[in-house]
């Protein structure tokens, strides 16, 4: 894969995508181990799907109806032809079918995206001293903004837990289904820096990265997790289809992790020297205040800009711990 693609990592999605269905090394073992199973689900899957057609189109009419986005005149409005009505049902109803494929396959699904995930990986024929520890690539890096990403991470991971994502996808974004791809942009949005991330799971383990190294090597490239995330979460949401890029971006993300470490290399060589800096954008703009000669309980009074960057805890006995030295005294120990 030519390194330049490292600029624009959405690509990858599209690559492995295209890798899957051409390279029979990596599709004909999954569809030798798992074609019965597919069937079988489908089969399933079918009677389920009539069943739930007149109810769901029923909840569309009589509740969805009365969302705030819903067309003001839902059952003689169109759009391109096609009634918002019969489309936000026939799509809540694939949801459906994709949903309960899933659940069937879920076990062959997992095999399936390991299984592509290390045949990729070796396709390379790269050894394993191949994956070398973690070098920095930047002269001063985001440590800090790292560390507050880090103690985020478990609430990041409990909002993108299956449980978390049949709750948005299918309650509280259910009102946004009469807009074509909303719900999946919106909630392909929320997922789209965690997927990034656990899709290069196996990247980090290869090279014994710490819990820290990998926070700032998220946050380093946070801007390409996020975009690669969010393709490959909007490709996944695809009813039915998206089962197959669900083991694509698999293949993606390993092709994206062996550019990365050819620019590990790079650095580690001398090849590459570092070069950027991180340059707080809160301590810039209370920089800019103290230049304007702010009074300093101005700044840090109602709606002034925070001076500095730091959790502030209530302890049992109502004290704030974490202030800064300097502003407003502390509430008062609550009674």
């Amino acid at each position: 894969m030519p390194v330049e693609l490292l600029g624009f990592p959405p690509a990858y999605v599209l690559v492995g995508a295209y890798r899957l269905v051409t390279d029979s090394s990596l599709y004909r073992p999954i569809w030798r181990r798992s074609g019965k199973a597919l069937q079988r689900a489908l089969l399933l899957a079918l009677p389920l799907a009539v069943v739930s057609l007149p109810a769901t189109r029923i909840y569309v009419q009589f509740i969805l109806a009365r969302s705030p986005f819903s067309p003001s005149d839902i059952h003689n409005a169109n759009f391109l032809g096609v009634s918002p009505v019969q489309y936000t049902t026939w799509m809540l109803v694939l949801g459906q079918a994709s949903m309960f494929l899933e659940w069937m396959l879920k076990r062959e699904l997992r095999k399936s995206r390991d299984e592509v995930y290390e045949a990729t990986v070796r396709s390379r024929g790269k050894a394993p001293d191949f994956w070398q520890p973690y070098t920095e690539e930047w002269l001063v890096p985001p440590v800090e903004r790292a560390k507050r990403a880090g103690e985020k991470q478990s609430f990041y991971m409990r909002l993108s837990s299956p449980l978390m994502r049949i709750v948005l996808l299918r309650v509280l974004l259910t009102p946004l289904s009469f807009i074509p791809g909303l719900s999946l942009a919106v909630m392909s949005a929320i997922r789209s820096l965690t997927l990034g991330r656990s899709l290069h799971r196996t990247y980090f383990a290869a090279k014994k990265m710490t819990p820290l190294q990998v926070e700032l090597f998220v946050t380093e490239r946070e801007i390409g997790y996020r975009m690669f995330g969010f393709v490959a979460s909007l490709m996944e949401r695809i009813p039915l289809v998206g089962l197959v890029f669900s083991i694509s971006n698999r293949i993606g993300a390993a092709m994206w992790a062996h550019d990365l470490e050819k620019r590990q290399h790079a650095f580690s060589s001398g090849a590459l020297k570092p070069t950027k800096v991180y340059a707080s954008k809160t301590a810039a703009l209370a920089a800019q205040q103290r230049a304007a000669d702010i009074p300093e309980e101005v700044m840090r009074g109602p709606g002034g800009f925070p001076l500095a960057k730091g959790p502030i805890r209530i302890e049992k006995d109502g004290a704030e711990v974490g202030l800064p030295a300097v502003g407003p005294p502390a509430l008062p120990p609550r009674k």
